[in-house]
């Protein structure tokens, strides 16, 4: 008789310090970034100030994710990556509402987003390394339940906060961050060098290939385009009368419908590796919608679906890319690999909210036009995802 195995019995300690850290690392994050603009505002930083302030953390992550990734495939210090990662994030939480000026600022967040951007590949590098693919499937599947729960009360807690003192935000992130450090200390197992294992070898020049290009392309051109949206979205709302408390909660309750598709997503990628391409270009098709409807959808009810759609595409997009990396990346190389790919999210991150801010201020506060505008980079992303899927499927 077939012995029956618990639901849940893949939550072991390790996997559930590991959800820890992404649950802290994506409210640390949230907390402190989706409503930074009404942070930088009362703190008199104009539109174009507040791009380039959002922007230096995503600058600081775009240049910390590849070095991070190759420091760890080089020396398997993985616990000690994300040690300094967690440590680094508090600590420059805990300092942000302390310092007064544009250009300290700007240096602060930096610094958030280079220690900040160290844990996600590690987390994502230890999951997806696992032979046994249902169960590499769902515990990506549950890691990013975790960390759409955790955007969903970060949302909601900083909405309310951004109403009385938005450094609040920063605080809080803070003492969370530096709080896991001792669940962090008791990881075993995940250090060591993948090059060391059997049959694994090392090319550097991998990430030079034109194949490899056409894969990371689209993820710059989908970040540049949502980072604007996202960030400068709750200024919209709020020209319109809309309160902090009133865009927290509709942030924080409609990325609660993604988490019902993460499993889903999962276990599509489980039954055919050939459905991954198709589930990441549904993912792209996706995020156009929000672009388009945002302007106009933005009184009672009808404010939460733009960011229901994005965030139902993130789900696609991000499950199906994530997988798709760990079966065309070098094996000894797949945490340079994942860095690479936070470096392409944060590139846009980067570009996005600076090219957004200057559209809107070029443009007079035109959102319908700045709105509009980065929806072409989705739909740009989308023709090359595609020609890039032929590619990947002929060779």
């Amino acid at each position: 008789m077939k012995k029956r195995v618990p639901f849940f019995h893949f939550l072991s300690p390790q996997f559930l310090i590991l959800m820890l850290v992404a649950f802290v690392a994506n409210f640390t994050y949230i907390s402190t970034s989706i409503l930074f603009a009404l942070f930088a505002q009362k703190n008199g930083l104009n539109v174009t100030e507040t791009g380039i302030a959002i922007s230096s953390l995503t600058l600081g992550a775009l240049m910390g994710g590849p070095i991070w990734g190759k420091f760890v495939d080089r020396n398997g210090k993985r616990k000690l990556t994300i040690l300094i990662s967690v440590i680094g994030q508090g600590v420059f939480c805990l300092f942000t509402p302390l310092i007064s000026g544009f250009l300290p600022l700007v240096l602060m967040r930096f610094g958030f987003g280079w220690f900040w951007v160290a844990q996600t590949p590690i987390v994502n590098e230890i999951i997806i390394k696992k032979r046994n693919i249902e169960a590499r499937n769902r515990e990506l599947s549950w890691i990013n339940i975790i960390r759409g729960l955790s955007y969903s009360f970060a949302m909601l807690l900083s909405g309310y906060f951004s109403d009385f003192d938005p450094s609040w935000n920063f605080y809080l992130a803070g003492i969370v961050s530096l709080v896991i450090i001792y669940p962090i200390l008791l990881l075993k197992k995940v250090d060591g060098l993948r090059s060391q294992e059997k049959d694994l070898i090392i090319d550097n020049k991998w990430i030079l290939k034109w194949k490899n290009f056409l894969f990371y392309l689209p993820i710059f051109l989908r970040s540049t385009a949502v980072n604007g949206l996202s960030f400068f979205i709750p200024l919209f709302w709020k020209d319109k009368g809309l309160s902090s408390a009133f865009i927290g909660m509709v942030l924080g309750i409609s990325n609660l419908i993604q988490l019902m598709f993460f499993p889903l997503v999962g276990k599509m990628c489980s039954r055919k590796t050939k459905n991954i391409p198709i589930i990441i270009q549904l993912g792209y098709t996706l995020t156009v919608i929000p672009f388009i409807v945002a302007p106009f959808f933005y009184r009672g009810s009808s404010v939460f679906i733009p960011q229901s759609v994005l965030s139902i595409s993130w789900v696609f997009f991000y499950i199906g890319t994530t997988l798709l990396l760990g079966e065309i990346a070098p094996h000894s190389q797949r945490t340079e690999a994942l860095g690479w790919m936070e470096t392409a999210f944060n590139l846009g991150g980067t570009i996005g909210p600076i090219t957004f801010s200057f559209i809107l201020a070029g443009s007079s506060n035109n959102y319908l036009l700045s709105f509009i505008s980065f929806s072409v980079l989705v739909f740009s992303a989308l023709v090359i995802f595609s020609s890039y899927e032929k590619k990947y499927f002929k060779s």
